[in-house]
């Protein structure tokens, strides 16, 4: 199983806010930590992180904020993991002479597998989770 840190759906969750706006101007990061209950600082942190990474813009003032560095289907999530985690690889990939040839083979199969699902673009993460949240809307809905 795949674990994901908190920086990584801290950051994602960012992300998604500022691909809703893409486009509209900037946003702050005290905004978006308050609506989903991110630390401030921790997420001024990974904002730091990411406008390194060239995925975010910063502009510094009363009224700066962040943006993204580029159109959210330039912006996959393996780059957004990279930046945050380092390079993607599993630790068994990285196989000694005693192992087996086969198994580092598979190994190394999964982890592209893995990589071509991480290739997924912030537009289209973005996409999937309008279609959650409109299904959890609709079975709040109640008929009478």
């Amino acid at each position: 199983m795949i674990e994901i840190s908190s920086k990584v759906k801290y950051a994602i969750l960012a992300l998604l806010e500022l691909e809703r706006y893409y486009g509209r101007g900037l946003l702050q990061t005290k905004g978006i930590a308050e609506k989903y209950l991110i630390p401030a600082n921790y997420l001024e942190q990974l904002m730091g992180r990411l406008n390194k990474a060239g995925i975010v813009h910063a502009v510094r003032g009363n009224k700066g904020g962040y943006e993204l560095a580029r159109h959210p289907q330039e912006i996959t999530f393996l780059e957004i993991w990279e930046a945050l985690e380092g390079n993607y690889s599993s630790a068994q990939n990285h196989a000694n002479q005693k192992e087996c040839n086969a198994l580092s083979d598979l190994y190394r199969q999964a982890e592209e597998e893995i990589k071509k699902v991480f290739r997924i673009t912030l537009s289209e993460l973005a996409r999937r989770q309008q279609a959650y949240e409109e299904m959890k809307q609709e079975g709040l809905m109640f008929h009478i």
